[in-house]
């Protein structure tokens, strides 16, 4: 249950009593799970909170309850009294003239014009030779390739190719990643520290809903970011969509995380696949998985990444251990415990919104170890099927006496 109307005071002012770490707009430095990428949603209109990696939800008695292990009740009296100090009264009406007004937020573009606006806007860019190399390097041909429209983020001439756009009769008013600035020119949200390459998202008609950037150079272990304008002037955010691709009369699905690696996945190994932005992703699957048991399908392979299996002793070489405050050497890193939990509660949601539309889910895990935990070699459906297939060529190479 969620804290109700009847306060005089909001979830903001209890995010400053916390002292949470702002990150943009209305997302937080998550201070239960530690997330640090802006994860953790503030809703001021509600007075609610919703972390998208750990999960944890709930309304602002419960965010400084159980930060503090109070119950409702006790949290409720603490604020108050953290409130009525002249102290803090001062920091108030500091944060209050501070404040600045928020930007005006247009409303999401139809699907159709999205699709029109992004397909248009992929024929426009190149796709540069390292990029392209990245995704033949993954087992994708140059057919494929174009098939999918994978292009490069343009680093510049952003305002004529959005004037170029407008001119063809495209929609860029709600189209996610496009923006007025301060000259109330028409603009994208692509800066140089996020080069990459675009990668479609695509409904189960085909149609791009959003892009994601895979970034040439990940920031806190963090490869891909939407393309979005969520913040900007007359921007809009993308919002998580599902990406599709394959047969959607088959009988056998498979569910991912990822784009990239779903459609790297289909093309090696011809199977359908449900591609989730991630795993905590879960709550946009029940209508894609609706529609599916409209056609033919009939089972669910689970194939989310093997970190769901990850190993979680203390090796000192996790990317975490710069900020770790453990001390020694101890037995599980606290940051692989913490990870492997949340993927595997998103894994259990999956799996409970399976039961409710009866239909029968299978896990499929691979490159292990004797104890059922990830080697740390094999990490996606699409690693594994790439050396799925190079295996097998190297076993018809070596039938054929070709030296290998």
């Amino acid at each position: 249950m969620y804290d109700g109307p009847e306060f005089d005071y909001d979830i903001l002012d209890v995010v400053h009593l916390l002292r949470l770490h702002k990150r943009r707009g209305n997302y937080y430095d998550c201070p239960f799970c530690g997330d640090t990428k802006g994860r953790f949603n503030i809703n001021p209109a509600k007075n609610v909170f919703r972390c998208n990696r750990c999960d944890k939800s709930g309304g602002m008695l419960s965010l400084y309850g159980e930060l503090h292990n109070l119950t409702l009740s006790e949290a409720n009296r603490e604020i108050r009294e953290a409130l009525n100090r002249g102290e803090y009264r001062q920091v108030r009406q500091t944060r209050v003239q501070e404040e600045k007004e928020e930007p005006v937020q247009s409303n999401l573009a139809s699907l159709d014009e999205r699709h029109r606006t992004y397909t248009e806007l992929l024929d426009q860019l190149p796709l540069y030779s390292i990029h392209r190399e990245n995704l033949i390097s993954r087992g994708l041909t140059i057919e494929q390739i174009k098939e999918r429209r994978y292009r490069s983020v343009p680093m510049y001439g952003l305002h004529k190719i959005a004037e170029t756009l407008q001119e063809s009769g495209c929609v860029l008013e709600g189209v996610p990643g496009f923006y007025r600035d301060t000259e109330e020119r028409w603009t994208m949200n692509f800066k140089t520290k996020n080069s990459g390459f675009l990668v479609p998202v695509e409904s189960m008609d085909g149609k791009i809903q959003a892009c994601q950037i895979r970034l040439d150079h990940p920031r806190d272990n963090n490869k891909y970011l939407w393309f979005s304008s969520a913040g900007y002037p007359h921007g809009v955010s993308s919002g998580s969509p599902v990406h599709v691709i394959g047969d959607l009369d088959a009988e056998n699905v498979y569910l991912t995380e990822g784009g990239l690696k779903g459609s790297i996945a289909y093309y090696l190994s011809g199977h359908t696949f449900i591609c989730l932005a991630g795993v905590n992703m879960y709550r946009s699957l029940r209508p894609v998985l609706e529609e599916f048991q409209r056609r033919k399908m009939k089972f669910l392979f689970e194939a989310f990444d093997m970190d769901k299996k990850l190993k979680t002793d203390c090796d000192k070489h996790y990317h975490k251990c710069s900020v770790c405050s453990e001390k020694g050497t101890p037995e599980n890193c606290p940051y692989k415990v913490e990870k492997r939990r949340i993927i595997q509660n998103a894994c259990g949601k999956v799996y409970g919104i399976c039961q409710e539309l009866s239909l029968p889910v299978s896990r499929m895990v691979w490159d292990q170890d004797a104890d059922g935990n990830w080697n740390g070699k094999l990490k996606g459906i699409d690693d594994y099927y790439y050396a799925k297939r190079a295996a097998q060529t190297a076993s018809l190479q070596k039938q054929k006496g070709v030296d290998i």
